[in-house]
């Protein structure tokens, strides 16, 4: 009766752990996808706000530096008047067709001549246009008023801007505010938004223009009341702000709607450029939003950025969503495995451990296989873009290893290879990974190289290694290897690149004589 007891007790014991023991697994491998999910999310998130700063970052940049080579280039033209005081139309037209802007300089619509006329002088002035060639020129718009400007010289002299020759700028406000103030401070300056009067009825886009004041080249322009009394016009350039915008961003901002604002306020009437117009960063701001501040001269903008759903896209990865299928399903999978062979705990580990294995590793030689190397290839590149640093991929590929395999037969072979792994495994640092991705290839990954010196380094130390002899089985043989060595950023940015660009490199080794080291082009 008690033995009965005893084992009914026992079989209830079993029952229990059954049942319970794989639902606290459950649980605690759950909690742990957890946690490892919501890291891995956080990092990518960090990783997706640190790639679209440095983006934003860079567009800022590049539209600041543009706007520093256009003041040069009206410095130049500047240059152009001081040098010989009296400047005329085919000078001014010689000179501007040698900087060929459309083609060096894109994005800006010319280069002209405002000249300063008093109204004293306007009928004179306009009556020597008209001796010159232009029956029919005059300044606009008409009215009187005690100060004129007129455009006189702008190229190219043909298309829109000869809708600009004779225009007054100075009767329009916010022209003459960019106008004087870069009268008085002798410095480049830039207009608020406007219509320039080159607009057709097709594709009207807002403008803008920048100054630079032209003084008597012979009198001194010191002083305030020296610079207001001595100059005789401005050269400025007119810029249409879609056309900038398209020659600088190219093809690289698809991914981004760019919104520019003049002045402080965003508003639509201060709004000069929109990338994309089904966008509004203002009304609806996306996850991923910056605004930044551009400081040209006395003159700023206000840059709106948003990621697009493309972005996230192709920036983010899904690693976090690996994680927690990978660890939903491996959770249920112990916990099946715990339930069903709980007197067999140590089997089952070993079997899930094994799967692993064969899943990531070659089945001959111990070795990362493809996958996996791949795998920590990504993680490398991300790490390097992230680090502004270098990753390296050696492509091995054995040479005179064929006959071997013809002479001895596949075993030796094997065993060859085996020891090949070794080897090249002894040539690793503990940063760096070795793989084997079929037949005779082999890939190393160098996570942590300062340079082709260092890539030359550990190639050579790895072709020295597989050229030694090796005693196989009774059997000496000898055999070589041909390397191609390729570096990110420059031969690929993405894992399947980088192992293509090594690739050919391995082939230009083989092809130069084998034996030998060769950089991917």
């Amino acid at each position: 009766m008690e033995n009965m007891q005893a084992r009914r007790q026992k079989y209830f014991s079993l029952f229990d752990a059954r049942h319970l023991l794989p639902l606290v697994l459950l649980i605690l491998s759950l909690l742990v996808t957890y946690q490892l999910w919501q890291s891995a999310t956080r990092i990518a998130e960090q990783s997706l706000a640190a790639e679209f700063g440095h983006r934003v970052q860079e567009l800022n940049d590049r539209l600041y530096l543009r706007m520093r080579i256009y003041q040069q280039v009206l410095r130049g033209t500047l240059g152009l008047y001081v040098a010989s005081g009296n400047v005329t139309r085919e000078d001014f037209h010689k000179y501007i067709e040698t900087l060929k802007i459309q083609e060096n300089y894109p994005g800006i619509e010319g280069i002209g001549f405002s000249l300063l006329i008093p109204a004293e002088e306007k009928e004179k002035h306009e009556l020597s246009l008209k001796q010159a060639g232009f029956p029919e020129y005059r300044i606009a718009p008409a009215g009187e008023r005690p100060l004129y400007t007129s455009i006189v010289y702008l190229e190219p002299f043909s298309g829109r801007n000869l809708s600009a020759f004779g225009y007054d700028m100075y009767s329009e406000p916010r022209r003459r505010a960019a106008m004087e103030q870069a009268r008085d401070s002798g410095n480049a300056a830039i207009s608020d938004k406007v219509i320039l009067v080159q607009e057709t009825e097709a594709d009207v886009q807002a403008g803008f223009l920048m100054y630079l004041p032209v003084y008597h080249a012979d009198r001194p322009h010191e002083t305030l009341l020296q610079r207001r009394t001595d100059l005789t016009g401005w050269v400025y350039a007119p810029f249409r702000m879609h056309d900038l915008m398209q020659e600088m961003q190219g093809a690289g901002t698809g991914d981004f709607d760019i919104e520019i604002y003049d002045g402080d306020q965003m508003t639509a009437a201060s709004l000069m450029y929109d990338s994309n117009a089904a966008v509004s960063a203002l009304r609806q701001p996306g996850r991923l939003t910056r605004v930044e501040r551009i400081v040209i001269g006395d003159h700023h903008w206000q840059m709106v950025v948003t990621a697009l759903p493309v972005f996230e896209r192709e920036k983010s990865n899904d690693r976090a969503g690996l994680i927690l299928r990978s660890g939903i399903g491996i959770s249920l999978l112990l916990s099946l495995l715990i339930w069903v062979f709980l007197d067999d705990r140590a089997r089952a580990i070993q079997a899930a451990s094994q799967a692993m294995h064969l899943a990531l590793y070659d089945a001959l030689t111990g070795l990362p296989n493809r996958k996996l190397i791949m795998e920590r290839l990504s993680q490398a590149i991300a790490r390097a873009r992230r680090d502004h640093s270098q990753v390296a991929v050696l492509f091995i590929d054995l040479d005179r290893f064929k006959p071997v395999n013809d002479e001895y037969g596949h075993a030796i072979g094997d065993l060859l290879l085996k020891q090949v792994a070794k080897r090249l495994q002894d040539c690793m640092r503990e940063s760096d990974t070795v793989a084997r991705l079929g037949g005779d290839e082999f890939v190393a990954l160098l996570a942590e190289t300062t340079g082709q010196q260092s890539i030359k380094i550990a190639a050579a130390k790895i072709l020295h290694a597989l050229t030694q002899p090796f005693e196989v089985a009774g059997h000496r043989l000898e055999i070589a290897a041909s390397l191609g060595a390729a570096v990110y950023p420059e031969h690929g940015e993405d894992p399947n690149a980088l192992l293509k660009s090594a690739d050919l490199a391995m082939y230009d080794a083989k092809n130069s004589g084998r034996s030998a080291i060769r950089f991917a082009t």
